[in-house]
């Protein structure tokens, strides 16, 4: 009898870590980005600020896509890099910097959805007001 006890216990954890798992795996392959007015469908590629399409190129795309991924986490501008050109990029550039001028004014983001330069680290989106 103790050995079944054991055996349910062991269960319980197996099906509680495949829960854990399944609620990161698809929180990884959610297909709309949301932070504030803007979203990102990630499978047709397509942006909009407050209703409105929003053209941006396949970097500022996947750049956008990768800092709404975790509002308030900051990326380096090496983790920024390697996501949205590979491990084929000169470490001097300045793409990136000029990547997020780009989407700055293109989106015109409100203050409360900025992408904020952290200096000497990298870059964040700032969390919208009301999320955790």
């Amino acid at each position: 009898m103790l050995g079944m006890k054991a055996l349910l216990v062991e269960d319980e954890q197996r099906i509680a870590r495949i829960h854990a798992l399944l609620r990161r795996v698809s929180g990884e392959r959610q297909n709309v980005l949301a932070a504030g007015p803007l979203t990102l469908d990630r499978l047709s590629r397509v942006a909009e600020f407050d209703g409105r399409e929003v053209e941006l190129t396949s970097r500022e795309f996947n750049l956008m896509e990768y800092l709404m991924r975790a509002p308030g986490r900051v990326y380096t501008r090496t983790q920024i890099l390697e996501h949205v050109r590979g491990y084929d990029f000169d470490p001097q550039t300045n793409m990136v910097d000029v990547c997020i001028q780009r989407l700055r004014r293109k989106l015109a983001l409100p203050e409360h959805v900025a992408i904020e330069a952290v200096r000497g680290v990298g870059y964040r989106l700032r969390k919208p007001d009301g999320d955790a």
